[in-house]
């Protein structure tokens, strides 16, 4: 997504879209430089920056998007009063989100008979009989989702109480997602330089102790000062802010957990920016009988 994707130059237009396998070479494992142009505004900005953007949206598309690791899509055409029956792909690993729209002129439509691996088109007896309409799918869910880390799990359910506007639990789960994060880490880059007793000892430290005595060991500086701004920040929206809900029922604002969100991810990839490949989804597209991958092929625990 386009950092600028609000501007007048956006209008309009898509909020933001798939890198192709060209660009996504460019960009190989330069996370933070500005190598990506906009097709609408022009401006350059990171991958970082750019997955940033999307993961703080609110809008109910995009969270999916972060949501799953798996998206299938495609168009139906339907007669008027009939239904049609999709088959994926492939079995989802759990019950997706189907969302239907019209591809040309308004009808009346609502997804039914809902499982893993297939969905049904229902549609109005309005219109004259025997017509066909054209309608657009999207279904979102899950694939191999054993393989995903943990940490990656909690955001996803940050997600979905994002999408409720219930942003407590969403405070919860996203300082919840960074702590795990922390721990899996810490204890695998500390695995060549400590023994797994002391390792055990520093992951049994409250939070703020970990990121000072792990990054100690590990840099020689506390996390605190090697990232001092990214760390202000998610101490004071995420931690302090996560510790008021839980231990005195503190109320979080849409905006509060925006900023949350922000200084999660931020932190996060800057400790370590090859979890960015975490957030890469795998899109197919149903043309017929001959589904084809229209962008990426994310690995068992990958997610957009």
């Amino acid at each position: 997504m386009c950092p600028n994707w609000k501007s007048e130059d956006h209008v309009n237009k898509p909020h933001g879209w798939s890198l192709s396998r060209e660009e996504l070479d460019k960009v190989g494992n330069r996370y933070f430089d500005f190598l990506i142009e906009c097709k609408w505004c022009g401006i350059k900005f990171s991958l970082q920056q750019s997955v940033k953007e999307a993961f703080l949206s609110d809008i109910p598309f995009v969270i999916h998007e972060f949501q799953s690791n798996a998206r299938e899509n495609g168009k139906a055409e339907i007669a008027v009063g009939q239904l049609e029956t999709i088959k994926f792909s492939e079995p989802f690993e759990d019950k997706p989100e189907i969302y239907l729209a019209p591809f040309e002129k308004p009808v009346a439509v609502v997804a039914g008979g809902i499982t893993d691996a297939k969905f049904s088109i229902f549609s109005s007896d309005s219109g004259t009989e025997g017509e066909k309409r054209k309608i657009s799918w999207a279904a979102y869910g899950n694939r191999a989702y054993a393989a995903i880390p943990i940490w990656r799990k909690l955001l996803s359910s940050s997600k979905e109480h994002q999408l409720r506007k219930d942003f407590r639990p969403e405070l919860v789960d996203l300082e919840s997602a960074f702590e795990v994060f922390i721990g899996e880490y810490l204890g695998k880059s500390l695995k060549n330089k400590l023994r797994d007793e002391t390792i055990k000892w520093i992951l049994k430290f409250s939070i703020e102790e970990q990121l000072k005595a792990g990054f100690t060991e590990l840099t020689g500086n506390p996390l605190s000062q090697l990232e001092s701004k990214a760390y202000g920040r998610w101490q004071r929206n995420v931690k302090e802010l996560r510790d008021s809900v839980v231990h005195r029922g503190a109320s979080v604002t849409n905006e509060q957990a925006r900023e949350a969100r922000d200084a999660v991810f931020d932190l996060m990839t800057r400790i370590n920016p090859d979890i960015i490949d975490y957030f890469r989804i795998q899109v197919k597209e149903i043309r017929q009988k001959h589904p084809s991958v229209t962008f990426g092929t994310a690995s068992t625990g990958g997610t957009k």
